[in-house]
């Protein structure tokens, strides 16, 4: 379980810091102000990856052929928490600036992405 939890996890961390540097140096360059934290946008979703592959990781050693339906329900809790948590920046009284949208839409899908190709490994694993 670990032994594919923590190469990946790290490989996920290091590129979620290259991104997310890259994302704040084009928002400076760009000269584009957020009214929210991106910071706690990525840090919700990075404790958001942890638990979903963790849990999905469980099941696999319980229930191998449930993976995908674990992954599938995941997704819609973690988008639905998102919301709840991010709603007053999300849903203000101010329509978002394209700037503020990619920046809540990039780090959802990058984290998705990965809990994709995650639970996409256990599934392949699960079949053969």
């Amino acid at each position: 379980m670990l032994k594919r939890f923590i190469p990946f996890t790290i490989m996920v961390a290091m590129i979620t810091v290259i991104l997310f540097v890259v994302h704040i140096y084009a928002l400076d360059y760009l000269g584009e102000a957020l009214r929210f934290s991106l910071t706690s946008m990525y840090i919700f979703h990075a404790i958001a990856y942890m638990v979903i592959c963790l849990c999905v990781e469980f099941l696999y050693s319980k229930m191998p052929n449930q993976v995908g339906y674990a992954y599938l329900a995941s997704v819609f809790i973690k988008i639905g928490l998102f919301v709840l948590v991010f709603k007053a920046e999300i849903f203000g009284d101010e329509p978002l600036s394209m700037a503020e949208r990619l920046s809540v839409v990039v780090p959802l899908f990058l984290f998705i992405a990965f809990e994709a190709i995650y639970c996409g490994k256990l599934m392949n694993s699960a079949g053969s």
